[in-house]
């Protein structure tokens, strides 16, 4: 029967599309894992687990960015008062072991979207059932060798690196110390501030996004940076191996230049993990020594030198193998070298291998030299970038370089959380409780990710559209996270109603808060070494001619304004 539309000479009315059932089946598995994932991560929170719960929802439905941790009791999805949200994080409990295990084994596989899933079956061109058909005859190292060169797309990458948490003016704040922050307190030139300092371990994808999965987080300590490193990326090879099945290959592990490329691949050595760290200017690594039937003398223990020099025309030996990308887009021709099979010269008597039990060992790897046209703003790069890489199989160098270039993926997810989330922004006294505050805003992060195939692509009159094959920002799909929490609903139970207590009895005082004075930083001039045992220097003041003579008082010290 016809419609009156069809009757009146108006078009038919057309009938919505019948929805795909493949796509029905997997929108709704991932509404079951973000819901699953929040359940478990309520098991998580060992103590004041609703306070602590809504308080991360809070992060995540706030309509401004995370300033202050008062502001966040205003948000509706914080049913309790204030003084609920300060005692979670003084009193609350959280089982790190058992977080950091469910972030490891849920958000790795997640980072890659649809998105970079079709943009990764693009660039696949292995037929891995004709891979394991020519390998059946290869000895068993052999075939893993080649099995591990051909994992690329599917291979898990993490970044690790450190970010400051500022408390230049907590003086009651304990296990302060200088960490690096380019807004200096002290003098200007040494680029540190007081506070505590977090590495993290991030999973980006394969697609250069502002998305990177933080995994796992440590507060870490100068002193003993290598031995938390290795510690870190041995607990998250266990935490994946725990997860599931394995068949990706071994993950890279991507550091900058601030980690010891030796002391990492010595703590690290026979663990299925591969190294890819940058090196700074001026290592100097060597090959193995030239040896033939009848040479006389002691054994040689290092052959040709190659120093990583800044120029690339400088003297070195000839890489033994070279890669050639002309007319890239961002960097235009890309030049990458490696020299395979080379050790650095390691020093039993200082850093990590000092006091080492027996023979220093010989750790070999393969240096990369990696040169470009010009950066992605058009300027000239400034120096040459230098990759050592250690595993248990070469890589093709196409693969390690643009892994590290993945590794700034971590940066952007360090400046949302950051900006947005609040990552620094608790003023809490004790590092314990910005232990649990990082982690709050690491399980916010993740939820975010999990929420982005659920997320609708709400902006602003003067934002742009996303690119075609792009996923959403973290920032819009926080944007729309509180539409989506009304049908997730929480696993927090509704706070009880109370009374305010007795407070403090009259006549008592606890006195003041303890003071916890951070360390001096080390001399770095030759005026500061020459001063005696037990004397400081005096502050040099350059003081104007009228100054000098009393006409014009000496202007106050400028003082940044103190935070709580």
């Amino acid at each position: 029967m016809l419609s009156q539309d069809c009757l009146a000479g108006g078009s038919p009315a057309v009938m919505p599309a019948v929805p795909d059932p493949a796509q029905v089946t997997g929108a709704v598995d991932r509404y079951m894992a973000l819901r699953e994932f929040r359940a478990r991560l309520y098991g998580c929170l060992t103590a004041r687990a609703d306070a602590l719960f809504e308080l991360c929802d809070a992060i995540l439905c706030a309509d401004h960015a995370v300033t202050s941790l008062a502001e966040l009791s205003l948000v509706p999805a914080f049913r309790r008062g204030h003084g609920a949200l300060y005692d979670a994080l003084a009193a609350g409990q959280v089982d790190e072991e058992a977080l950091a295990a469910l972030l490891a084994g849920t958000l790795p596989q997640l980072v890659d979207g649809e998105e970079a899933m079709a943009w990764v079956e693009a660039h696949d061109r292995i037929d891995y059932g004709l891979l394991e058909q020519a390998l059946a005859g290869l000895p068993a190292a052999d075939a893993a060798q080649v099995r591990e060169a051909c994992a690329r797309w599917r291979r898990l990458r993490f970044a690790i690196d450190a970010t400051p948490y500022p408390r230049p003016d907590a003086e009651c704040s304990p296990e302060r110390g200088h960490v690096h922050h380019d807004a200096c307190r002290c003098d200007s030139t040494r680029k540190t501030i007081p506070g505590w300092e977090y590495q993290f371990a991030a999973a980006p994808g394969h697609l250069r996004t502002a998305w990177a999965a933080l995994v796992d987080a440590e507060r870490t300590t100068p002193a003993t940076r290598t031995r938390q490193t290795a510690r870190q990326v041995k607990n998250l090879l266990r935490r994946l191996h725990a997860a599931g099945p394995g068949g990706r290959g071994a993950p890279l592990v991507i550091m900058d230049a601030g980690y010891s490329a030796a002391a990492l691949t010595a703590a690290l050595a026979g663990q299925p993990v591969h190294l890819l760290i940058r090196l700074a200017s001026g290592s100097v690594f060597y090959a193995d020594p030239a040896t033939w039937p009848g040479k006389k003398g002691r054994p040689g223990k290092h052959g040709m030198p190659v120093t990583c020099h800044n120029d690339p025309g400088q003297a070195n030996p000839e890489p033994g193998e070279t890669l050639v990308l002309p007319d890239t887009p961002r960097y235009g021709t890309v030049r990458a070298g490696a020299w395979r099979e080379v050790h650095p010269l390691i020093h039993g008597d200082r850093g990590y291998f000092a006091g080492w039990d027996g023979e220093l060992p010989v750790l070999r790897g393969t240096v990369l030299r990696v040169t470009v046209e010009h950066l992605p703003d058009g300027r000239a790069p400034h120096k040459t970038m230098w990759l050592w890489h250690a595993g248990p199989a070469p890589l093709s160098l196409d693969e390690l370089w643009c892994a590290y270039l993945a590794r700034f993926d971590e940066e952007h997810a360090f400046k949302f959380a950051k900006t947005t989330l609040g990552l620094t922004a608790a003023r809490v006294r004790t590092p314990q409780q910005a232990d649990r505050w990082v982690r709050l805003v690491m399980a916010a992060f993740a939820q975010l990710l999990l929420a982005r195939p659920h997320a609708a692509g709400l902006r602003r009159p003067w934002e742009t559209r996303p690119p075609a094959g792009r996923p959403l920002p973290p920032g819009r799909v926080r944007r729309g996270f509180a539409n989506i929490r009304r049908h997730l609903g929480t696993p927090a139970h509704v706070a009880k109603p109370g009374r305010p207590g007795p407070g403090r009895p009259k006549g008592s005082a606890t006195g003041p808060a303890p003071r916890y004075p951070i360390p001096k930083k080390q001399a770095k001039n030759d005026e500061e070494d020459k001063q005696p045992a037990g004397q400081g220097l005096k502050p040099k003041l350059r003081l104007s001619a009228a100054q000098g003579r009393g006409l014009v008082a000496a202007p106050p010290c400028r003082r940044i304004p103190r935070g709580r």
